[in-house]
């Protein structure tokens, strides 16, 4: 009967000795296992993060053009408002010291001839500014906007 103890005590213990050596391999493979999941969280994270970074850098770029952009315009309808009034002015002073109604017509006529063509040229010339702008301006984001498509479309790393 010993004999039968022995050989059932040796049998159990191959049992948890086996038992503890594959809970062992288990713990390790799934260990690897979170240490590669965690991996790829943080590089994905960085990704995400770099891409947002990078975005946030193009619509500052962007702000930047159009603010400059909003200045200049500024600078060029207050210099045509000055030439605009001393225009107005001048054509007063000729309007004062006209000899005749014909002579005052035609002063009254060339000045608003001129100032609705100084007015057409200066919107259109402002238009083509601010065009310019615009596709200026939307450059850095359209080149953020590809890039972030081109990141997103790729699969996360797992």
């Amino acid at each position: 009967m010993n004999e039968h103890v022995a050989t059932a005590t040796q049998f159990v213990e191959e049992i948890v000795g086996r038992t503890q050596e594959s809970f062992a391999e288990l713990v390790k493979v799934s260990q690897q296992q979170a240490d590669k999941a965690n991996q790829a969280l943080k590089d994905n994270a960085d990704r995400i993060s770099g891409l947002s970074r990078d975005n946030l850098d193009a619509i500052v770029a962007s702000s930047k053009i159009t603010a400059r952009a909003a200045e200049d315009a500024n600078a060029a309808t207050a210099a045509f408002i000055r030439k605009s009034s001393e225009d107005a002015l001048a054509a007063l002073r000729k309007l004062a010291s006209a000899s005749s109604i014909a002579e005052a017509t035609e002063i009254q006529q060339t000045f608003a001839r001129d100032s609705v063509a100084a007015m057409v040229a200066e919107t259109e010339r402002l238009s083509a500014v601010a065009a310019a702008t615009a596709r200026e301006a939307l450059a850095p984001i359209n080149e953020r906007l590809n890039a972030t498509v081109a990141v997103l479309s790729r699969p996360l790393t797992a």
